[in-house]
């Protein structure tokens, strides 16, 4: 009974391992897609009629970390255009 109990919990645990690395490999691959350089980010302009307030500008900022991204006119931008605000930090590449 327990070499049975053995021999299918030997191959039970092997495919779990595998889905495990599976899903790692896969979270890894995406973390480092989204961890990039950004040229066009938006900032928030709220004298803008609604649905336009996001304004698109080119910068060099990253979403990884440092100081957080302005551009020419000191106005903090974001990453995402979303369709009431802005949103995803965006920082300054050093």
């Amino acid at each position: 009974m327990k070499k049975n109990l053995k021999q299918a919990l030997v191959p039970l645990a092997v495919m779990v391992f595998g889905a495990a690395a599976a899903f790692t490999t896969n979270a890894v691959k995406q973390n480092d897609k989204a961890a990039a350089d950004v040229t066009h980010g938006f900032y928030y302009n709220s004298s803008l009629p609604s649905g336009k307030r996001c304004v698109e500008v080119e910068v060099d900022c990253n979403n990884i970390s440092g100081p957080i991204c302005t551009d020419a006119s000191a106005n903090v931008v974001w990453e995402f255009k979303g369709l009431l605000s802005c949103s995803g930090e965006l920082y300054m590449n050093q």
